[in-house]
């Protein structure tokens, strides 16, 4: 997958209790930052849902530091895999 300069494809996993709202919407609210989804999963360990999503984060490289920061005090992790 190509990315474009700025942009970082990052994997976010959580357990779908501690997420009160959609994913996505947190980020975008938030932060303001542009998340495009490319892949989502979600599997089930001891009755409990625990969910994954792929996207495209675009923005300034702060912004996005900033995201992933506001992901990972929200207990979700966030792993950058590629930068453009």
């Amino acid at each position: 997958m190509r990315l474009s300069e700025g942009q970082r494809l990052v994997r976010m996993q959580y357990v779908s209790k501690e997420v009160s709202e959609a994913l996505v919407s947190q980020i975008t609210k938030g932060v303001g930052i542009d998340v495009n989804i490319i892949f989502g999963d979600i599997d089930i360990v001891a009755d409990t849902p625990v969910e994954g999503i792929v996207a495209i984060f675009d923005d300034e490289p702060v912004r996005i530091d900033a995201a992933l920061n506001y992901l990972r005090q929200r207990n979700i992790a966030a792993e950058v895999l590629k930068e453009g």
